[in-house]
């Protein structure tokens, strides 16, 4: 590929998309004047700006410059029943009568954590924190206090919140390939407090496991005495007794968040009661784990209701959706002219400019990046809201007609996109 095909071709894209966003243009140098990069969240950046959302109900978003979008981003994975769901937003409203946050057990509370060990195998015990990176703090100093250890493994392309150790690496850290069973029998030693590891990968490109791999590496790190955490912050959705449930593991603790919390920061580490314990005030080796609203009203009561309608139809629903948008998408890329895969888990799906599926993380080369920009600036000029790396996800508040919609942006931006992908590489992708 020619880079100043696909630079003139990314042009004309922000061009357009320039003149569509103007009020979230001047709004965006607002921004920037307050807030490092005008945003408050790395993931949410793409050039030339983003647009700035002001409402959304069901399956749709709206800008301020009045434009409406298809959202198959939803707030990366965690609205699984879209946007200002009544049931939801009846309950919350509800609730915020006796107040929003308590220094004391609450009712709500009970609900929500007696539903997570009912229904998810691995949970005899529950500890609430404000979001998925916080429980993977947790779950970390709960290992290293357990087993004594200091040393823990983790992989390529995972992705397990802002945590510094995790995210910027350090000398306790072993980072191994994704599916690579190789790999983890040598990094798994006697000095692993634990392996902690996603049922797929989220953030390095959805890639799923290979049969066998999460039974061997749960395998391995009993073996050595290692803590077997899986992070199931996005991937709880996709089955109803968690993916842990469905796969028959036994993870020593799972990671939750998302869902969880029906649209309301959350956080939450699932587990073995003996292990869950050591963050008990009256355990003598006792950590201190506090956080002003671990398990405040809104999001526990949110939690519950969210839950409650992710029941095992809905979920068999979303994946089917998805299977399907996932071959449409993949249909309407072939008949462009533009070399596509769309790789999926449940219904969470990720669009690779690739011939092939991955089996470890997807990093984007160069050329790769800059044509997923394009496409995803050609979605939005299209109504289709989904993330820049190429993630979408469904909610259940999707209909026929608004899949319809999204399949026939896709269409409509790989059109766009016929001269960025030369035929030289039709074959085997654009990296």
């Amino acid at each position: 590929m020619k880079d100043d095909h696909l630079l003139g071709n990314t042009n004309e894209l922000v061009s357009d998309y320039l003149r569509r966003t103007e009020r979230s243009r001047a709004l965006h140098d607002r921004f920037s004047r307050v807030m490092p990069g005008g945003q408050t969240r790395t993931i949410v950046h793409f050039d030339p700006y983003p647009v700035v959302l002001v409402g959304g109900e069901g399956p749709v978003v709206r800008d301020v410059d009045g434009h409406e979008y298809v959202d198959v981003l939803n707030n990366y994975t965690s609205l699984v029943h879209g946007h200002r769901h009544p049931e939801i937003a009846e309950a919350v409203c509800r609730a915020l009568v006796s107040g929003t946050a308590f220094p004391a057990p609450h009712l709500s509370q009970l609900e929500l954590a007696e539903m997570l060990c009912a229904r998810y195998p691995a949970a005899e015990q529950v500890r609430f924190t404000n979001s998925g990176s916080e429980a993977t703090l947790l779950a970390l100093r709960i290992a290293r206090l357990a087993t004594g250890r200091p040393v823990v493994v983790a992989f390529e392309g995972g992705y397990h919140g802002s945590v510094p150790e995790l995210a910027d690496g350090g000398t306790d850290l072993v980072r191994v390939r994704y599916n690579d069973v190789e790999a983890v029998e040598s990094a798994l030693g006697p000095s692993v407090a634990a392996v902690i590891v996603e049922p797929f990968l989220g953030s390095g490109g959805v890639v799923p496991a290979a049969p066998g791999f999460l039974e061997a590496l749960r395998a391995r790190a009993a073996a050595v005495g290692a803590l077997f955490i899986l992070d199931e912050v996005q991937a709880l959705r996709n089955s109803f007794d968690g993916m842990h449930g469905s796969l028959a593991l036994s993870p020593d603790l799972v990671l939750v968040g998302k869902i969880v919390g029906g649209g309301f920061p959350v956080g939450g580490v699932l587990g073995r009661a003996e292990l869950l314990a050591y963050t008990d005030s009256r355990h003598p080796h006792a950590l201190s784990h506090s956080g002003t609203f671990n398990g405040n009203v809104v999001t526990t009561t949110a939690g519950v209701v969210s839950l409650r309608m992710l029941d095992a139809g809905a979920i068999k629903r979303l994946n089917e959706r998805a299977g399907v948008l996932a071959e449409d998408i993949e249909s309407a890329a072939a008949r462009a002219g533009v070399p596509a895969v769309v790789s999926r888990v449940g219904s969470i799906l990720q669009v690779h400019l690739a011939g092939e599926y991955p089996t470890a993380a997807a990093n984007a080369g160069p050329v790769e990046g800059r044509a997923l920009a394009a496409v995803h600036l050609a979605l939005l000029l299209e109504g289709v809201y989904a993330s820049p790396r190429g993630m979408l996800n469904l909610s259940t508040a999707m209909t026929d007609e608004h899949l319809g919609r999204v399949t026939s942006g896709y269409e409509r931006a790989f059109a766009r996109m016929r001269d960025v992908v030369p035929e030289s590489v039709a074959a085997g992708g654009i990296r």
